[in-house]
């Protein structure tokens, strides 16, 4: 029998009853089945207008999350049940109440038929197995849905959350993680049969976004037409640590939504090489047919592969992965990145494609240096550690000067992680290769610090996010996985999107 999807609820971030009856306008069209109301991101004030809310053309959830809870609500049990009475004189469809705090009030705010609750319990550290089999097997009344939220990494939740589950249609559970496992649950909570699933506004195509109340949530156009599809549409993610700033879950749910597939694509943030590799059967059983994989997991993603591709072989790591239940295939699609970018940059005369300094010697290092020796290209590489300096130049025939100065390549591409995050590393890369006229390519994008950018306008130098080569690269990885490349038009359109 086939599993009928979650009811999908949209949580929103307002903070007024102004802001939310705008943002309950965009979670109805675009398809929410409830809309969650945070009261305790209201102030007392705002929360006596909530009747102005009604009448509401969606039906609408209350909840009053505690601050031991992980919100900004009250926490005493007399003033929570002050407040949830006086927002159940409102036709709210459903009204989170917390286990631990709201049970002297929870009877007289159910109304079977017209009000149902949700008997929630939010955890702000991941429960022992002993916690977690009580937390999701608490016996509820008839007509409410227990919900249980708890942070755990993505082998937490694979090895021991998950498979403690009750079979699905068994009790009205809703069960989700929050951190670096968040998107998982949410992915599944069809296969599941979770009653509810909770997701973010849609994403905006007029203006900035709006972050989520919860960041593990997924914005309400990807996931409802993954969950209400027939048959089982293929997931895919991007994986490394960390990946909350990725760009590559909005690029690839774009392309898939404009060229008529049906998916979803996460991001999961693996804290060690050791969680990420035990995880791929898992991640393949549960449906995920391919993964980016990012820093510092390419050395990983290349030795978990069964079969290796020309660009993967070419640069002797993986950021493509394709998931099979007979073969894990990896390729390379930053070589296919820069090679395009360089090319660019030599036809357009922003380089004279003589020669390339690449300064790093992670992935991104070596996919660089793959490219040069495809081109022909003189390629020197400078890196803090020098034996990985000279293993690189033996590995990719290039050389590893001693000094910096000994060498004055005509392109310069920044190749570590500096700047993706802050803080800043003790040790930030050496730039002495820039000097007026150069152009430097750096592989990072939209980076949190601006002391690449900085130090190439200071030396006279050009300067270059890796916005490019990101969209490159993910178009790559997308023709892989579906078999045709994204338009045109659709590059043009992520390129601009990225400036």
């Amino acid at each position: 029998m086939s599993i009928p999807p979650p009811a999908i609820v949209v949580t929103l971030p307002a903070r007024t009853v102004a802001e939310a009856r705008v943002q309950i306008e965009e979670a109805r069209s675009g398809g929410a089945d409830l809309i969650e109301l945070r009261f305790d991101r209201f102030s007392p004030e705002e929360r006596g207008h909530a009747a102005d809310l009604f009448p509401c053309t969606s039906p609408l959830v209350a909840t009053l999350r505690s601050r031991a809870e992980g919100g900004e609500g009250p926490d005493d049990p007399a003033t929570r049940g002050r407040i949830l009475n006086e927002l159940a004189r409102n036709p709210f469809r459903w009204i989170d109440v917390e286990l631990a705090r709201d049970f002297l009030v929870a009877d007289t705010l159910l109304y079977p038929g017209t009000r149902g609750l949700i008997i929630s319990s939010h955890r702000l550290t991941t429960p022992s197995d002993s916690e977690w089999s009580h937390l999701i097997r608490h016996n509820v009344p008839d007509g409410t849905i227990r919900k249980v939220v708890v942070p755990a990494s993505v082998g937490q939740a694979l090895r021991e959350l998950i498979p403690a589950l009750p079979p699905s249609g068994e009790s009205p559970l809703v069960a989700l993680t929050t951190g670096p496992s968040g998107p998982l649950l949410r992915a599944w909570s069809r296969r599941f049969g979770f009653p509810l699933v909770y997701a973010s506004l849609p994403e905006r195509t007029d203006g900035p976004a709006l972050a989520p109340v919860e960041p593990s949530q997924i914005p309400l156009d990807r996931l409802q037409p993954y969950l209400r599809a027939d048959g089982t549409p293929p997931l895919f993610a991007v994986v490394g640590h960390p990946v909350e700033r990725s760009r590559s879950p909005a690029l690839h749910s774009r392309w898939m939504r404009e060229n008529g597939h049906t998916g979803l694509y996460v991001a999961l943030d693996f804290g060690n090489e050791k969680e990420f590799i035990e995880s791929l059967p898992l991640l393949v059983e549960g449906g995920f047919r391919g993964l980016n994989v990012t820093h510092p997991f390419k050395e990983a993603a290349l030795e978990a592969a069964s079969a290796v591709g020309p660009g993967a072989a070419a640069c002797g790591v993986a950021n493509t992965l394709t998931l099979g239940p007979e073969e894990i295939a990896a390729e390379n699609t930053d070589l296919v990145a820069v090679l395009r970018r360089l090319e660019e940059l030599r036809s357009s005369g922003a380089w004279d494609g003589e020669s390339v300094g690449v300064i790093g010697a992670g992935g991104a290092a070596r996919a660089t240096l793959a490219a040069a020796r495809t081109l022909g290209v003189r390629a020197h590489i400078w890196a803090r550690r020098r034996e990985a300096s000279e293993l690189l130049a033996r590995e990719f025939s290039a050389t590893a000067p001693d000094e910096l100065a000994q060498v004055q390549p005509s392109l310069v591409v920044h190749a570590t992680p500096v700047g993706r995050e802050l803080p800043l590393p003790e040790f930030p890369p050496d730039l002495r290769w820039l000097r007026p006229g150069i152009h430097l390519l750096d592989w990072v994008y939209d980076p949190a610090a601006g002391i690449l950018r900085s130090s190439a306008e200071k030396a006279g130098a050009t300067y270059e996010d890796g916005s490019r080569l990101l969209v490159y690269q993910a178009a790559a990885s997308y023709g892989i996985w579906w078999g045709e490349d994204p338009a045109p038009e659709q590059l043009a359109a992520a390129l601009e999107g990225t400036r």
